[in-house]
């Protein structure tokens, strides 16, 4: 949700800085079935039940490794390179913590984020986990809280990737 409010808000500073949306037709990505089936990816846990950890983390590797690859090709756009490095920063949080994204204990104080931390603690959302006094790379976790529009905790990563995005789009509207 916040993703798409950093898009829409990108869009519209564009054409009010007199950026044209034709102009997204100009970035010539390489390879992008590569993240959408990444994407994909991303959501196929949500919908296997009781899948073996291991799957799991196979899952995981080949998510971000098709990631890797797509920004590796891509990385002639220098907006690009700051969303890889948001992936690289969730990549390497996730992976020091057993294949899942810490969140921050704050999350439990959350009335409205009672029934996901219900579910991160059944294992249900096996992709995150809730931080503990020995989380590795705290700093790179869901800590940051977002109470609007939706209550959730985004990462240092996450934020990375939407800056990337925001001037990727503002670059390729206003500037091409």
């Amino acid at each position: 949700m916040v993703a798409a409010i950093v898009i829409a808000l990108s869009l519209f500073l564009a054409f009010i800085r007199g950026g044209q949306l034709n102009r997204l037709k100009n970035v010539d990505l390489r390879l992008p079935y590569l993240a959408i089936i990444s994407f994909i990816l991303d959501f196929l846990p949500y919908h296997l039940n009781h899948i073996p950890s291991w799957v799991l983390f196979i899952i995981f590797i080949v998510k971000y490794t098709l990631l890797f690859i797509f920004i590796f090709f891509n990385s002639k756009y220098k907006h690009i390179k700051i969303i890889g490095m948001g992936i690289l920063m969730n990549f390497l949080v996730i992976l020091l913590n057993g294949g899942a994204m810490p969140v921050s204990r704050r999350a439990l104080e959350i009335p409205s984020l009672a029934k996901q931390v219900e579910m991160i603690q059944s294992g249900v959302l096996s992709n995150y986990t809730l931080m503990t006094d020995k989380t590795s790379l705290w700093i790179l976790a869901d800590i940051i809280y977002i109470p609007w529009p939706k209550e959730q905790f985004i990462s240092i990563g996450d934020i990375m990737i939407m800056l990337g995005i925001f001037l990727l789009i503002q670059h390729t509207m206003v500037n091409d």
